[in-house]
């Protein structure tokens, strides 16, 4: 009868679902997504390479926190490392957008590895309030370098040129976006795949077993906070360019926390859950202005810091999983094993 079953079923799955058709499928939605904001205009662009260059740290948050296991709140600390390395370089120096990003990879690669040696022996909780330790001295840092170079003014960047291309426009902006987040997805992706992303889970799931089997903890902690870290580092790098102005009054705590409710609404280790949840966060603020605005409400007068009133709720119901507790409350167990003995 079972095989009966299937074998009447077969047909029916082979014509909805044929061989081959997902992936066209998702490759056309893909390029109709990427191709959405140019119909908007130019404030759609830019609110595209907005969420874009948030995705390309909200991914390696991910990985770190996600694939890892590792929570950070050091996020807003390694993007200003990256930020502040561009400002001085392009103000200081003279030099351009590309040095800067080599520079921010460096610094990012290097703090990630001094954080992940000063917090060898802690995990979790404690691990996390290391990496707000470091948040804590990089704010202390960049508000003294903001105040002796450019008296609390910010770092005023000029618009990057590669290869004698000025990106000085949105639509510029955006399709520099859409190639380092593909660049950065098959990075992340390749090694999540990999024997070294199998590592980190191992070590994030199993950590005795990792240790029966050699796999190094040191190395691998070393390997993903120095990695992640020198990513979240450029991408401070290149928001600071996309803004046009570096200030450390940019880079707090609260900045941390929203990646955080990214990675969160994400998924642990779900880089494409990053993307998505990252323009989400990024639209929500106008979505919460359209909302009021049709009900005849002054969002900036009467109802003031209501999206991050939101945000706050979104992390809560995140890290609390309430979507999958009520999945769970509505389908009891008597009501559970009655759908499994369903044929």
């Amino acid at each position: 009868m079972s095989s009966l079953q299937s074998g009447a079923l077969e047909p029916h799955t082979r014509t909805i679902f044929p061989r081959g058709a997902v992936q066209p499928a998702l490759l056309a939605v893909a390029i109709a997504a990427l191709a959405a904001p140019f119909a908007l205009g130019g404030y759609g662009l830019y609110i595209a390479s907005s969420g874009g260059v948030m995705a390309l740290g909200a991914m390696a948050l991910t990985v770190l926190s996600g694939s890892a296991g590792l929570p950070s709140l050091g996020t807003a600390a390694f993007m200003a490392i990256g930020a502040f390395s561009a400002g001085i370089l392009a103000t200081q120096w003279g030099l351009g957008m590309l040095p800067a990003l080599l520079l921010a990879l460096v610094l990012g690669f290097a703090a990630g590895a001094g954080v992940a040696l000063l917090t060898l022996r802690v995990s979790g909780l404690y691990l996390a309030v290391g990496t707000l330790a470091l948040q804590h001295v990089v704010q202390i840092v960049a508000t003294d370098l903001d105040l002796k170079f450019t008296y609390a003014s910010g770092f005023m960047l000029e618009s990057p040129h590669i290869a004698g291309l000025a990106i000085d426009t949105p639509a510029k902006w955006w399709g520099m976006t859409i190639v380092l987040l593909l660049g950065v997805y098959v990075l992340f992706r390749s090694l999540q795949r990999g024997h070294v992303g199998r590592e980190w889970a191992l070590l994030r799931t199993e950590p005795t077993a990792a240790a029966t089997l050699g796999v190094s903890p040191v190395r691998a902690r070393l390997t993903v906070f120095a990695l992640t870290s020198a990513v979240i580092a450029a991408s401070g790098a290149i928001d600071g360019y996309r803004l046009g102005n570096v200030q450390a009054t940019g880079y707090s705590l609260h900045l941390a926390i929203m990646y955080l409710t990214v990675v969160a609404l994400g998924g642990a280790g779900r880089l494409v859950g990053a993307v998505v949840a990252s323009y989400a966060i990024v639209v929500l603020p106008d979505a919460i202005a359209a909302v009021l605005a049709t009900l005849g409400i002054d969002a900036t007068t009467r109802l003031a810091g209501i999206d991050n009133m939101l945000l706050g709720a979104l992390l809560v119901c995140a890290l609390l999983d309430l979507p999958a507790r009520a999945r769970r409350a509505i389908l009891r167990p008597g009501a559970a094993s009655a759908a499994r003995r369903e044929p």
